[in-house]
């Protein structure tokens, strides 16, 4: 069974005013890895999606749609 799985990282990292730039450094990751993931080509590993929330305020849930 494949599992598609959609984000919301850059909806919520724009209501934080955070630039792709800035959350990859708050992660410890460069910013084409930030941009990959908001364009889906991508998906972090459940390690980085953690930060990712962690640093964005929210639920991993919340950033993270499994489908």
């Amino acid at each position: 069974m494949d599992v598609e799985i959609d984000n919301r990282i850059a909806e919520f990292r724009k209501e934080l005013g955070l630039s792709q730039h800035r959350l990859a450094q708050a992660v410890g990751l460069k910013r084409r890895s930030i941009m990959a993931y908001e364009n889906k080509t991508i998906s972090p590993t459940l390690e980085t999606a953690y930060k990712i929330s962690k640093v964005l305020g929210k639920d991993l849930t919340e950033v993270f749609i499994f489908k």
